[in-house]
């Protein structure tokens, strides 16, 4: 399989820069090179859905990864949108046999699949692997934890705000004249936020009032990521 353009050299750098990877041997970065297998996926194309039988970690090298889920009421709640070098799809491989989310590509993606067997033999045979995937799994659960507390004390305004912070933090925005470009459109806000698309619309609208952000379709500007942030917490 190709191997990040036959440069197996760039692919030990890039994989030493993955939170997994993160301070293991150069031994260990040399085994997972020759593990893993490289995949282009189309925008818009669903990686895997939630209950599908998981057999690899997926590790991002370019493009974005939104993880959702159906909840009760049979509504999509968006749990995280990832990029490169992050990666996921591990839940799978460590005691569930299928997949507690879906992954779509938001637009063209390449990934490295490390599957099952690499997986848990890397685990295994080298800790500091295992306490990085530790590390990553204790931060997202403390990551989750605190956006449930925003998300169910703060009104419209105060959620929209909050994504778009988490956004803009996280590093998913490109750059247009300087300015921090979020391309999502209102539903995706929506599911991220935990509320309607109508009522991001009517937050959108409120906030670009306030003139922290500039509105385009399916695009948000941040123009004013420190008065956003004093939105958020209400002190403006």
């Amino acid at each position: 399989m190709a191997r990040d353009d036959g440069n197996a050299e760039s692919l030990t750098e890039f994989l030493a820069e993955v939170p997994l990877f993160r301070g293991a041997p150069d031994r260990a970065l040399t085994i997972a090179a020759t593990a893993v297998r490289r995949r282009v996926y189309e925008s818009g194309t669903t990686v895997f859905q939630e209950g599908d039988k998981g057999e690899a970690l997926y590790i991002l090298r370019q493009g974005l990864v939104k993880l959702s889920k159906i909840d009760l009421g049979g509504h999509e709640k968006t749990l995280a949108i990832l990029q490169p070098p992050e990666f996921f799809g591990e839940m799978a491989l460590l005691g569930e046999s299928t997949r507690s989310a879906t992954a779509l590509t938001l637009n063209e993606v390449t990934a490295y699949l490390l599957f099952n067997d690499d997986f848990r033999k890397l685990l295994s045979d080298y800790p500091s692997i295992s306490l990085n995937l530790t590390t990553t799994l204790a931060s997202r659960l403390r990551g989750m934890d605190d956006e449930s507390q925003i998300l169910s004390y703060k009104d419209a305004q105060g959620r929209v705000a909050y994504v778009l912070l988490r956004l803009y933090r996280g590093g998913v925005v490109d750059l247009e004249d300087d300015r921090a470009l979020v391309r999502l459109t209102h539903q995706e806000l929506a599911s991220l936020a935990g509320t309607s698309r109508e009522t991001v619309t009517r937050a959108l609208k409120a906030l670009e009032a306030e003139g922290v952000i500039e509105t385009r379709p399916k695009e948000v500007f941040i123009t004013d990521a420190e008065a956003l942030a004093e939105i958020l917490h209400g002190v403006r």
